[in-house]
């Protein structure tokens, strides 16, 4: 059963950096949670100063099996995006549509 893992952020300062997070995500950021297992990454903007990062893998072992590199690239990020993590959020995928 895939295991989907949700992180809120809050951008602190200017609240027009969503390109810079965008960058950031396309070029190192998934690449990076691919390679750590993930089948799937998005960036979502939330809301004004917010975005949330949403990551599927395939089931919970491979999260937990990364779990120290993806703090490290959440720590990483937070210094890259010019944000703080405000939550994280992880749970079994219980139901899905397909487009």
């Amino acid at each position: 059963m895939s295991f989907v893992s949700i992180t809120i952020w809050r951008i602190i300062g200017e609240t027009e950096n969503f390109q810079h997070v965008t960058d950031l995500m396309v070029k190192k950021y998934f690449p990076g949670l691919l390679a750590l297992g993930a089948e799937h990454s998005m960036l979502i903007d939330a809301e004004l100063d917010r975005f949330a990062i949403v990551t599927v893998y395939p089931n919970r072992e491979v999260r937990d099996d990364a779990i120290a590199h993806i703090s490290a690239l959440r720590s990483e990020g937070a210094e890259e995006f010019g944000a703080e993590l405000m939550d994280a959020y992880g749970g079994e995928l219980l139901a899905s549509s397909e487009a």
